[in-house]
């Protein structure tokens, strides 16, 4: 990957301000560093105008008196590398009298009131204002020139840049192209020198003067107190300001003008293919997309090399002659055999001289070389993880080729998704994306997913120091891997989610719920044989058409959730189904058929025909997350109930129903009849409460209503009622003077049947059977003759 960027151009090595730990003493990306408070100076300070410069502002102030451009910075420390101090070229500027000192000051006019109260000196403005053009190319001398090596005593110029702020400071921005990265670009931009006088460990050099050898952050004292002497410090403060900390050490970082290895982002306009194929990512949560191409905006060439002794080395030699890079194609693809033949760890143990076919010679005639000490950024590293792992599919059309590695499908590449924390869209998502986009044109994933962190069950980080660790394995060894999975399924995960004993409850009672749920089915379909047993559509009960339809309503919106990552969604469906649709309505109203029945009655079957559908159905919708659950369920089916079934669950396909299953018209009929049953069932507790029946059982529902169209409706449907309500009998009246719908509960007439416990009026009609009702009497005469 690093040979193809490099020949397309898109890496090279160039002097520029990155970010540095000073205590690692390593360039960093943009991924590897995060942005925590720090406590620092806060300072005004003077840049004195030349005599030449004062005489150009006569119209606003005496020429011969004391005159100061007045930069506002936090970091002292960078203001030995000044090279420029800028403005906004079309914002307006004043001049302020100091009334005690009688010198002027020169700052931006919305800022001038801002800077006497946080300064607190006695000062007036002179007169009119003018526009920061009128201030360019006027000199100053050095704020620390008394301090600085003799050559670097030169006056400086006010330049133009976009980033001068007129909202806090002075409006006048002090400019240390070795020290910034808008610094650098705006030196760059006016020919400034790129003066970076700190070394790899954060000291001064001798370039810094008598600040030599000085910590950058401990020199910020030792710089105020010069400024002081010089009488050129006008006020400081401390101030808590967001400042970029090295991600690994966790200590302050600085930016610092070195030699780089980089990642052109704006080559072959790379940064808008980036921007336009982001576009095309499935980011979830949607908030993704804007986070990312916002940073792709903004972001700078990445630079790639890292100044440590371990890791993937950066395939090049330097000419000792002139100093010239030697990474042609031949050297690297050389280099790239011997690491597939041996790994990378030649690079560190032989000399340059071995690395090179005999005879290698520089383009200047040299035949002396060096090893780049610098290893790869393990941000490259992961972020072509893709040309690894779907190699070969990312390289040829997916239509014209096979996978040469086994067991990984033709055309993997993209691959489906990538997921990691929200903290990646900075790293390993972005660094994924620019090699992908680069090499290919096109990302190296279809979606992205991010998720939150684990939190303590009070939304605080989980530390061992705290005491307040709740370690995933404590989980499972207590309750089982399938808890903690579907405790994790069942919470937003794309926020910061919290987890204690307290808080486990809710998905192990879910749990409980769907594994009982998975054990009632097997146990329903005990003697029940698909081939042998299994009813056709035309045969199937009403009741049983109907909660198959809502199975086919069921997988449909399961599905849909899982192709959206909505695995909470997905996860609440399965669990509402097995809680509201078949314990508390249908495995209820089936026990009737299921258990005093004739065992190959066509109503049994029919019920067994569509609870064996739900089984495999639930299995296959649970598995994504209750792995275990759902191939303990599913071998247990295959060795009792269907040996057809597949090896494991996990080889079979999603539930997919004919389209005939589904059913409009019988779905709206049975909606109607569920609102009807809450209200019915109302009526039957309330009857229960008075002592009036025990059980349901005991009970006689009477309908009754003044409308004919609900008279219509209930005669149609009075036969699916009782055990739809689980009661012995159900009657229809039409009352003029009822409602719409009226419930009356009665007791039963006739006595109970100890085989089905209905009440029935037919008891011991059948000779044979005495005791029982006729209903069991022809149901046990088929089983036991």
């Amino acid at each position: 990957a690093f040979r193809e960027l490099l020949e397309k151009g898109y890496i090279h090595r160039d002097k520029k301000t990155i970010y540095w730990c000073v205590s690692c003493e390593t360039a960093l990306a943009d991924a590897e560093v995060e942005y925590k408070d720090k406590n620092s100076p806060a300072i005004f300070v003077k840049f004195r105008l030349t005599d030449g410069a004062k005489f150009k502002l006569a119209d606003f102030m005496p020429a011969l008196s004391p005159a100061s451009l007045i930069i506002w910075t936090t970091t002292p420390w960078t203001l030995p590398a000044n090279m420029a101090a800028a403005v906004a070229e079309e914002e307006l500027y004043a001049v302020l009298e100091d009334e005690q000192t009688r010198e002027y000051y020169i700052v931006a006019d919305k800022l001038a009131d801002t800077f006497i109260s946080e300064t607190g000196i006695a000062a007036k403005r002179t007169g009119g204002t003018f526009k920061g053009g009128k201030l360019l190319g006027l000199e100053y001398e050095h704020c620390l020139r008394a301090h600085m090596p003799e050559n670097l005593r030169f006056p400086r110029s006010v330049i133009a840049t976009d980033f001068v702020e007129i909202s806090t400071g002075s409006g006048i921005v002090h400019v240390a192209p070795g020290h910034g990265e808008e610094d650098f670009h705006a030196g760059k931009a006016h020919g400034l020198e790129i003066f970076c006088p700190v070394n790899e460990e954060g000291r001064f050099t001798k370039d810094a003067g008598s600040f030599e050898g000085l910590k950058v952050f401990e020199a910020n004292e030792k710089v105020m107190d010069a400024l002081k002497d010089g009488g050129l410090l006008i006020s400081s403060k401390t101030i808590a300001h967001s400042y970029p900390h090295c991600w690994r050490c966790k200590t302050p970082v600085v930016f610092r003008a070195t030699e780089q290895w980089f990642l052109k982002v704006d080559l072959h306009g790379l940064r808008d293919t980036l921007i336009r194929e982001a576009d095309k990512v499935a980011w979830l949560p949607k908030a993704g997309h804007e986070r990312m191409t916002s940073m792709l905006k903004q972001r700078p060439d990445w630079c790639l090399s890292r100044q440590r002794y371990w890791g993937t080395p950066i395939p090049a030699l330097y000419c000792k002659v002139c100093g010239s890079v030697q990474t042609g194609a031949g050297l690297l693809k050389s280099f790239e055999e011997r690491v597939n033949a041996c790994g990378s760890d030649f690079w560190f143990s032989e000399d340059a001289k071995k690395l090179l076919p005999e005879g290698y010679k520089c383009s200047c005639g040299g035949t002396q070389f060096r090893k780049e000490k610098d290893i790869m950024d393990v941000w490259l590293d992961s972020g072509v993880s893709w040309y690894a792992v779907l190699k070969d599919s990312h390289q040829s059309p997916v239509t014209s080729r096979q996978s040469s590695h086994p067991g990984l499908p033709a055309g993997s590449y993209p691959a489906d998704l990538y997921l990691e924390g929200s903290d990646q869209h900075r790293g390993w998502f972005q660094t994924s994306l620019i090699p992908s986009v680069a090499l290919n044109g096109r990302p190296p994933y279809k979606a992205v997913l991010t998720h939150g962190f684990v939190l303590d069950e009070v939304g605080r980080a989980m530390h061992k120091s705290s005491g307040n660790v709740v370690s995933p394995q404590e989980v499972t060894g207590k309750y089982g891997a399938e808890v903690l999975r579907l405790w994790v399924a069942l919470s937003d995960y794309c926020e910061d989610i919290r987890i204690s004993e307290k808080l486990l409850s809710g998905p192990i009672d879910t749990y409980r719920k769907i594994r009982n749920t998975v054990r009632y089915l097997l146990g329903s379909l005990n003697d029940f044989r698909p081939g042998a047993h299994r009813l056709g559509d035309a045969a199937l009960l009403e009741p049983d058409r109907y909660m198959r339809h809502r199975l086919v309503e069921l997988a449909a919106g399961v599905e849909m959730h899982y192709s959206a990552f909505e695995y909470r969604q997905a996860m609440r469906a399965v669990a509402d189904f097995c809680i509201l649709d078949l314990s508390a309505f249908y495995l209820d109203s089936l026990k009737d058929r299921l258990y005093t029945f004739s065992a190959d009655s066509p109503e049994r079957r029919s019920a067994q025909t569509v609870l064996y559908d739900i089984l495999i159905a639930v299995l296959k919708m649970i598995s994504p997350v209750l792995s275990f659950t759902a191939e303990e369920g599913w071998q247990t089916a295959k060795a009792e109930i269907d040996p057809a079934l597949e090896e494991s669950v996990f080889l079979s396909d999603f539930p997919r129903f004919p389209a005939a299953w589904l059913d409009a018209p019988l779905n709206e009929k049975w909606t109607r009849m569920m609102g009807l049953r809450e209200r019915a069932l109302k009526a039957i507790e309330e009857v229960r409460k008075a002592g009036s029946v025990g059980s349901s059982l005991e009970a006689r529902v009477i309908f009754r209503t003044s409308g004919a169209e609900m008279k219509e409706f209930l005669s149609a449907t009075l036969g699916l009622w009782p055990p739809f309500l689980i009661v012995s009998a159900c009657a229809l009246e039409f009352d003029p003077g009822a409602g719409e719908f009226d419930v009356t509960v009665e007791r039963a007439e006739g006595g109970k049947c100890p085989r089905c416990w209905r009440w029935t009026t037919d008891i011991g009609a059948d000779a044979r059977y005495a005791e029982i009702c006729g209903r069991c009497a022809d149901a046990l005469a088929k089983t036991v003759g």
